[in-house]
């Protein structure tokens, strides 16, 4: 075959190939990527015949214009199994480019690509990235990797913690903006799960505040057994007051494990998060495939693909399939966190009360010393003002946990038993 995906035997040209948000098209290729099969659209779109397509290497529609980090990370992560999305800018035989969002997804002895017209803010947000990127690429030398890197560290500072978390809101963004042009009702799932991000990332700083509050009362059972060794012998019971509030103290904090994740070393909010965003990611990816394979089996129906397109329409039903369980039970494990996050918010609030009975005690026995008192009376201002903001703290936590588990229940197929059942998963 005599086709150069990157050669100049291609012209580019800044003249752009026409296609409709309604437009959905996919191709798959084997673990090399090597395109075994797709659909009409994408041929029509690529320009190239069918015969000039199978058997070519999929970059054989690779714009110039693409940083080489992007495939990077998209190899990087298909190869481990991971479906990843991607803003991928391609170039038609003709010259002409085309915009996609593509979902690739690796399947028994390869990889299935399904896009879509990506028209969000963030489409805007990512062609300026991958200008800059691909400048830097060309001025700094750049190696794939080293590109890759530079793409992540950009997210990050856009927000999102790992390539993972931006290739799923970016799909949420491009599905949802295409319902928009195709005067479609919002999709109330996702909707869901996007309003679970920001108030999971409320309950992180809650979580972070609780444990710089205790942090701030450690010190105070040795500021009591100090003021009560000046005040001996009377400060006796003082002694024992510190002594108890530094036990029931430690028992807070060892509680305070119930606030993290299962490995114990992130907070159980950031834990959440990543799974939110796998969900998203698949309820997004599934919500595609459901149209994908519509449309495929419509197309199958007219008589309009190739022959043997039974077997494509097939793979795609199984892939749906697997996305809609897989959202599923990433659901499931969100809800059995947040109660799990619930259940120790509410822990907590039994040992602060207890807590709380120590420092009563406390001022009592202040009152009870009379004016010998006067050293306990910082200790017991910032007992007073800890227990005050440990309280709200709480409060908060647990408002938070109740939201959050209604959006996730809200996100949650109508039927859900590990089997896909109904029209939500299929």
């Amino acid at each position: 075959m005599s086709i150069h995906p990157r050669g100049g035997n291609f012209s580019v040209s800044t003249q752009e190939v026409p296609f409709e948000f309604s437009e959905l098209f996919f191709s798959r290729t084997d673990t090399r990527g090597v395109i075994a099969s797709g659909n009409e659209v994408f041929r029509r779109i690529s320009g190239f015949s069918w015969e000039e397509l199978v058997g070519a290497p999929h970059k054989i529609i690779r714009h110039p214009d693409m940083p080489k980090g992007v495939f990077y990370i998209l190899w990087e992560r298909i190869k481990k199994g991971l479906p990843t999305g991607a803003y991928v800018k391609n170039r038609a035989k003709d010259g002409k480019y085309y915009w996609v969002y593509a979902v690739v997804s690796p399947i028994p002895g390869g990889f299935l690509s399904v896009r879509l017209k990506p028209s969000s803010e963030m489409f805007g947000q990512v062609q300026a990235l991958y200008a800059s990127i691909l400048g830097r690429e060309t001025e700094e030398g750049l190696t794939p990797e080293e590109s890759a890197s530079a793409i992540r560290k950009a997210l990050r500072y856009l927000g999102f913690p790992s390539y993972s978390a931006f290739s799923s809101f970016a799909l949420s963004e491009e599905v949802a903006s295409r319902d928009r042009h195709l005067a479609r009702s919002e999709d109330r799932r996702l909707k869901s799960m996007n309003e679970l991000l920001p108030t999971l990332g409320t309950l992180e700083a809650e979580q972070k505040d609780l444990v710089t509050s205790f942090e701030k009362i450690r010190g105070i059972p040795s500021n009591m057994r100090i003021v009560a060794s000046r005040l001996e012998p009377a400060g006796g019971p003082i002694s024992a007051i510190s002594q108890n509030y530094r036990l029931m103290s430690d028992e807070v904090t060892t509680h305070l494990g119930g606030l993290r994740s299962r490995d114990g070393f992130e907070s159980m909010s950031s834990s959440v998060m990543t799974r939110v965003y796998d969900g998203l990611f698949m309820m997004a990816a599934s919500r595609l495939q459901r149209e994908v394979k519509e449309v495929a089996l419509a197309s199958l129906t007219e008589d309009s693909e190739r022959d043997g397109f039974q077997t494509e329409v097939e793979g795609l039903a199984r892939l749906l399939e697997g996305y809609s369980l897989d959202s599923g039970r990433v659901l499931m494990g969100v809800c059995s966190d947040i109660e799990r996050l619930a259940r120790s918010a509410k822990d907590l609030r039994q040992l602060v009360t207890g807590l709380d009975s120590i420092r009563v005690l406390c001022r009592v026995e202040a009152g009870r010393l009379g004016g010998r008192s006067s050293a306990l009376t910082p200790v017991i201002t910032q007992l007073d003002a800890f227990h005050v903001e440990i309280d709200a703290n709480l409060d908060r936590i647990m408002h938070l946990a109740e939201e959050i588990k209604a959006l996730v229940e809200s996100a949650m197929p109508r039927s859900y038993s590990g089997v896909a059942l109904d029209e939500d998963l299929l």
